[in-house]
């Protein structure tokens, strides 16, 4: 059987509690975009938040630093009441030419940040200097060592990178050296999402493949102890061209409003596990009630939303857990669902555990999702569609590995993991493997990814 480039074998295996590891609290941070005085957006995390990061840190258009008015003291001195560390985020909002201005103004920009920090007390401050290219790279890094030097002993120093799960030098991801960042700073928020975005296909905005790739990448650059992965709290849409049959748009939407939009227009709503995102698609007619995303009321047609669900957000807990992250980060506070907290936080320290569950095991080809070989993940029949070929087509008692050239692309987890817990792991499910003789599948100890999702 032949599947071109992803191979997805689910099975379920019994399995005694296996115990992975303990982690200490982890950074669990909050950006907080807009106005600081509404403090029930962090209230409502029910201490689901130990960092936040507001917007209160400009640039003008030299390259100077521009404090809002956002910032005040008597916000600082509510989150250190309620022990919150406030750690606020440099931003240029995509402007590029003010990102270049900035980086190339280090000394006198990390001067004003510093004083800004003694000034107001806070915890640290986040470098979000976005849609930079690879001729900005060196600058980057040396504004960010710069600013390191300079920073009071005790507050924290984080970088905002763009995912880079195939490590691509080109487009603005090729503007973060990884290396040398991580190495100036305390830790790199990793903005894990936005693998479909604004002005590009339909998809989802964070799958599990891309967010743990994301990692694994970040894994060969950085340590563990500095890397805090971003959760998206928005989702895109996207709306059919009759004409051409492909999707166009890419909007965010707040993943709090995809209930009420759901409900107003009663389309088909499909959350593949595979994928780990839901899609919801249906359709605006002459006589449907109007409907606004956003302040902007949507035209007759056809919609696509993909979008973070509650048991998506546990899936990437659960891998910021497996691989012993620093934290995690979520974009944005106030976007999500109340109902998040309600397990968040817990789900983020808990320890990992391998109970009676099941496994998914996946022989993945790097070429997978890259820009000449992307994955259409159009949803039919509740399947994702690997190059129109359903996975539904693959028999989990029917696969076998059949070439070196997939073995040797396959990416090792046991490179990433602390091997004395994860080979007791993998050669259990080796013997149970062995044991199902009906099962034609080679299980390699080096050449496949366990990934070992908990049933919330």
């Amino acid at each position: 059987m032949r599947i071109s480039k992803i191979l997805v074998i689910s099975m379920l295996i019994v399995l005694s509690v296996l115990s992975i590891s303990y982690a200490d609290d982890r950074v669990s941070l909050g950006f907080l975009y807009g106005w600081t005085g509404n403090i029930d957006l962090i209230d409502r995390t029910n201490g689901g938040i130990n960092q936040v990061s507001p917007t209160c840190l400009d640039l003008t258009d030299n390259g100077n630093l521009l404090v809002t008015s956002n910032l005040t003291h008597e916000f600082v001195t509510k989150m250190h009441e309620r022990n919150i560390k406030v750690t606020p985020f440099l931003s240029n909002h995509w402007a590029r030419q003010k990102g270049r201005n900035a980086i190339n103004n280090a000394e006198v920009l990390s001067d004003q940040i510093v004083a800004t920090v003694i000034e107001y007390e806070l915890d640290g401050v986040n470098v979000d200097i976005e849609n930079l290219t690879i001729d900005d790279r060196d600058a980057l890094s040396e504004f960010v060592r710069i600013l390191k030097s300079k920073m009071p002993e005790g507050t924290i120093l984080s970088v905002s990178v763009a995912a880079n799960p195939y490590d691509s030098m080109t487009g603005w991801q090729g503007s973060y050296d990884y290396d040398k960042l991580g190495e100036n700073s305390d830790y790199l928020f990793i903005m894990s999402y936005d693998e479909h975005g604004i002005g590009g296909p339909e998809g989802p905005v964070s799958s599990t493949y891309f967010y743990e790739k994301s990692i694994l990448t970040a894994l060969n650059h950085v340590s563990k102890d500095k890397i805090v992965m971003g959760i998206p709290f928005f989702g895109r849409y996207w709306k059919l061209d009759e004409d051409t049959g492909e999707y166009s748009g890419g909007q965010a939407i707040v993943i709090g409003a995809v209930p009420a939009l759901m409900d107003k227009t009663n389309g088909t709503y499909v959350y593949n596990e595979l994928v780990g995102e839901a899609c919801y698609t249906f359709t605006i007619t002459d006589e449907s009630e109007p409907v606004s995303i956003n302040g902007t009321t949507l035209t007759s047609g056809t919609y696509q939303v993909w979008f973070q669900t509650n048991d998506s957000i546990r899936d990437k807990l659960w891998l910021i857990n497996f691989y012993d992250l620093l934290g995690a980060g979520v974009w944005a506070l106030g976007q999500e669902k109340a109902e998040v907290w309600k397990y968040y936080y817990t789900r983020l320290n808990e320890k990992v555990r391998i109970p009676e569950e099941q496994i998914i095991l996946s022989i993945v080809d790097e070429a997978t999702s890259s820009a000449a070989n992307r994955i259409d993940f159009t949803p039919i029949n509740d399947q994702i569609v690997a190059d129109r070929t359903s996975v539904s087509d693959v028999a989990a008692n029917s696969v076998t590995q059949t070439n070196s050239e997939t073995t040797d692309k396959v990416y090792r987890r046991e490179d990433v993991v602390d091997k004395a817990p994860y080979k007791k792991l993998r050669e259990k499910v080796k013997q149970l493997f062995r044991k199902k003789k009906e099962d034609d599948v080679e299980v390699s100890n080096n050449n496949h990814i366990f990934r070992m999702e908990a049933n919330y």
